[in-house]
């Protein structure tokens, strides 16, 4: 599916006016997501609100994101359901004006560059992509190694022993 990009014009009117803005697509309409969801056919819904905020002197976008996804497992390779869901703050920063060095020390927001023309879908794709579990893994269940051996002892400890018995007949 293409990317269809979902712009707001003058992010730092949008956050001063604190507007807001929501919506729903597919996983698979964000291209780097797609290479990481599974599961062809399976809806995969991703919702999304960002809403402008001030604060004090600073202009922010708030992203919301929650997505239902089909994963690959790390352990028994098949498909997973996974709920991801992610909040950040974004702190709109000029083009052609320095990064807050107090950004580096403060976790409630993070500093972008921004101009004219915030691209909606990419903050979408970002936050969810980096929310995304480093090894999704259903509760339970086996790896293929360790199934295939009935469960028994891993090909590491059957090496081991093939090494060993392999010692003793020399």
């Amino acid at each position: 599916m293409p990317h269809q990009s979902r712009n707001i014009p003058d992010p730092f009117d949008f956050a001063r006016r604190q507007l807001a803005l929501d919506g729903r697509l597919d996983a698979r309409e964000l291209p780097r997501l797609a290479q990481v969801v599974r599961g062809e056919g399976q809806p995969q819904p991703v919702q999304y609100a960002l809403v402008g905020r001030q604060k004090d002197d600073k202009l922010f976008i708030e992203v919301t994101v929650s997505a239902e996804l089909v994963l690959e497992c790390q352990r028994c390779l098949e498909d997973k359901r996974e709920t991801v869901t992610a909040q950040t703050s974004l702190l709109l920063v000029p083009e052609g004006e320095e990064m807050p060095d107090d950004e580096l020390e403060v976790d409630d927001y993070d500093a972008i560059r921004a101009g004219h023309d915030f691209d909606v879908l990419d903050a979408v794709e970002e936050e969810l992509l980096l929310a995304l579990p480093l090894a999704p893994t259903h509760a339970g269940c086996k790896t293929p190694a360790a199934q295939e051996n009935g469960g028994e002892r891993s090909p590491f400890a059957q090496l081991a022993a093939l090494k060993a018995k392999g010692s003793r007949e020399s």
